[in-house]
């Protein structure tokens, strides 16, 4: 679990992201998906659900949970599949 009170944290959607990315979110932080920390960037994380990728920043001050940004997860096939179609 990347924070103990999810359920309780404010996250912040700058950029306005539909209500339904937020509550995936907030049940990946609740349930502890798989989060992998920013080596770049103390504080930013990208976390992943069947579907999603999300990039978030934890404030270390307060807690909250600001979305940046969220993208379709892709296949390993589609990898694959495109490696067959270059020439």
């Amino acid at each position: 679990m990347l924070l103990p009170n999810a359920g309780r944290t404010r996250i912040e959607n700058p950029r306005e992201y539909t209500a339904r990315a937020v509550e995936n979110l907030r049940n990946l932080l609740t349930t502890g998906g798989p989060a992998e920390r920013d080596p770049h960037r103390e504080h930013f994380y990208q976390l992943e659900d069947s579907e999603s990728t999300y990039y978030i920043h934890i404030s270390p001050v307060n807690g909250n949970v600001v979305l940046l940004a969220k993208w379709l997860r892709q296949s390993q096939n589609c990898y694959a599949t495109v490696g067959d179609l270059v020439a």
